[in-house]
Order: structure tokens, then C-alpha cells, then sequence
């Protein structure tokens, strides 16, 4: 019997993009596990988990007593659940980042020790780590200086819930995991404009016609991104593996410029649009990557998808989904989160 086998597991944030695929993974791994998924829904996300014999509970995990109820009596609780927003609503919004997403990670870690779960798996963020961290970059990397700025509001309240983790481990006895992960793509991503990461976002537009298609920057940046399927995989690894409540990265070495990812865009769209880059718009860090060994030695985690095999995947389900199909309107749709992917500012 496998490790997941039998037991009662809560998804926080499990209906949004990466959560889905994770209540997808632990079900193909234990299909006797009791998984529940904590979401507000407001997204109307819950077409992710269509065909999934998982139980979904609506609720706010910026209530406590709501987070309180979803834990109780859990074995498990595997926390996705974020605010999250695209690179200018981020900068614009440092303090709501940090409040709603610091609250949702106390709620939860507290929900899960009063209600006794035995292990938890914190999903942290590249973003812990300051602008002028090495590349590759290494996970003792992760409190050194401040976050990188144009997420820093985000990237101090993934800092404090590593903090939490450790300290609910130390004085509790709390089993956590501590995963930062970077960028992932896949089907079921987010594909509105305001908090689309890269590819997504570069579909869209290719998929609406967009020629020439204009990339900000001048295409020397690099980025190694992660396929959703590697992703779930990794973070699942690591709540069985290495529940010691020491970070670890998941990515891939699989790094290529900006200039490189839009041609395997466009070739996987099978689309002959021109490029132009333009150099007098920010670009952001010039190279982005993890340093992903620990990961390796630790738990045996390597990625299984390409970065030419994954985009192949996510243009056919773009395809077969219809969801950038003219006059169709991207649906809202949670990324990893309970109050998943809202990015107005609460009033």
C-alpha cells in the first residue's frame, strides 16, 4: 500500500491550476485516499476537478474558524491556497499580498495543528529570493537581503510561512514540507491578462492573431519553466519524502532565453507570426533559475516533460478546451489558491 493509501487529505486552493493537477496526482497514486479540496469558488473554478472523486468545500481561508472546520481531522493538509496577481498588480499591491496571504498561511498551519493533522506541505515561491541572488540559484539563498521588488509584498509573507512551518515543527513537532517552486505552464492555467505569467499570457496572443507579436524586453533574459504535471509530482514527493521543515526547491535545468521560448511558442502553435522585441520596456531579472539538486538527492525528483513536449501539450488542450477561442472569454480561474487568483483590492 502506498503512502497516501487511506488517508484523509485536505488540498487548500486544490481547484485552481496547480491544485487540480496535485488532487489529480494523489488520487492516481491512492485511489482509496479521502482527498477534500478547501476553494472559495470564485472563480468558478470547480470545472477543474470535474470527473474527480474528490469532496469541495467553499470557504474563506481568511477566516480562521472556516480554516479550523476544513482541517479538522485531517491526516494531511497539502496548502496551495495563495493571493496571487501578476508582476504590476503585485508592485501596486505589496501590503494587501502580504496580509492576505500571510492570514491564510497562520489560519491554515493553526487549522492543522488543532485539528491534528500529522503533516503539512507549505508551497513557498521562487520570489523569496532577493533580485541579486546567484543563478542557479541554491535554497540557502532564501533570507538573504529582501525579495525581489516587484513581488515583495508576496515574497515576505512566502518567507513568514516558511518561518511558521519551521516553528510549528520545532515547537509542535508539526511534520512540514517547505517547497519553493518556479515557473510553471500547463493546461488549465490562468489566461487573463492581469495575472497570466509568461506563457500563458504569449498564447493568448498568438491565439487572438497578434502580429507582429511584440515581447517586451530584448529576448536575452533566460527562464526555466516547469511542467504542472512535474510540478504536482514534485510537490507530492516532498510531502512524503522530506516533511523536515527545511525549504527545497522544484524546478528543472532546462533554462532558455525569452527569444528561445517564443520560438517554441509559436512552433507549438504552429504559428508564423514575426517577432519584435522591444528593449525600451523592462524585461525584469535577467536570469532566473533554481538550483534544483536537493530536490534530486533528497527525494529523487527529476522533471519527466520538456519544455518543447509541454508547450506541445498545453496548445492542444488550449485546442481541444476552446479556451482562447474567438469571442470566448478567458475564464476566471484560481491558480493556486483559496481566495484563488482575486486581484481586486478588498475594500
Amino acid at each position: 500500500m502506498g503512502f497516501w493509501d487511506g488517508r484523509d487529505v485536505l488540498v487548500t486552493g486544490g481547484a485552481g491550476f496547480v491544485g487540480s493537477h496535485v488532487v489529480e496526482e494523489l488520487l492516481r497514486r491512492a485511489p482509496r485516499a479521502r482527498v477534500t479540496v478547501v476553494d472559495d469558488l470564485s472563480n468558478g473554478s470547480r470545472a477543474r476537478l470535474k470527473g474527480l472523486p474528490a469532496r469541495v468545500i467553499r470557504a474563506d481561508l481568511l477566516d480562521p474558524d472556516a480554516a479550523r472546520r476544513a482541517c479538522r481531522g485531517r491526516d494531511a493538509v497539502l496548502h496551495l491556497a495563495a493571493r496571487v496577481g501578476g508582476v504590476a498588480y503585485n508592485a501596486a499591491h505589496p501590503a494587501t499580498m502580504f496580509r492576505d496571504n500571510f492570514l491564510v498561511n497562520s489560519n491554515v498551519l493553526e487549522g492543522a495543528r488543532v485539528g491534528g493533522a500529522e503533516r503539512v506541505l507549505m508551497v513557498s515561491s521562487a520570489c523569496v529570493y532577493p533580485r541579486e541572488a546567484p543563478v542557479p540559484t541554491p535554497e540557502s539563498e532564501g533570507f538573504r537581503g529582501a525579495p525581489e521588488t516587484s513581488n515583495e509584498g508576496y515574497g515576505w509573507a512566502k518567507r513568514m510561512a516558511e518561518y511558521q512551518a519551521r516553528a510549528y515543527r520545532d515547537e509542535f513537532g508539526l511534520k512540514c514540507a517547505i517547497v519553493r517552486p518556479y515557473n510553471c505552464y500547463g493546461p488549465r492555467d490562468h489566461f487573463e491578462p492581469e495575472i497570466a505569467h509568461v506563457i500563458p499570457s504569449l498564447l493568448r496572443r498568438v491565439f487572438a492573431g497578434e502580429n507582429p507579436l511584440r515581447v517586451w524586453g530584448d529576448g536575452s533574459a533566460s527562464r526555466a519553466f516547469l511542467y504542472v504535471e512535474d510540478f504536482a509530482r514534485g510537490l507530492l514527493d516532498a510531502a512524503e519524502h522530506y516533511a523536515v521543515g527545511e525549504p527545497v526547491n522544484i524546478g528543472t535545468s532546462e533554462e532558455v532565453t525569452v527569444a528561445e521560448l517564443v520560438r517554441l511558442v509559436l512552433e507549438a502553435a504552429a504559428c508564423d507570426a514575426r517577432v519584435v522585441f522591444d528593449a525600451t520596456k523592462p524585461a525584469g531579472q535577467p536570469r532566473r533559475n533554481c538550483d534544483a539538486r536537493l530536490a534530486q538527492s533528497a527525494f529523487g525528483f527529476t522533471p519527466r516533460v520538456d519544455l518543447r513536449e509541454g508547450l506541445r501539450r498545453t496548445v492542444a488542450w488550449v485546442r481541444e478546451s476552446g479556451v482562447l477561442a474567438p469571442g470566448r472569454r478567458a475564464p476566471r480561474s484560481g491558480a493556486t489558491a483559496g481566495r484563488s487568483g482575486k486581484t481586486r483590492p478588498r475594500r
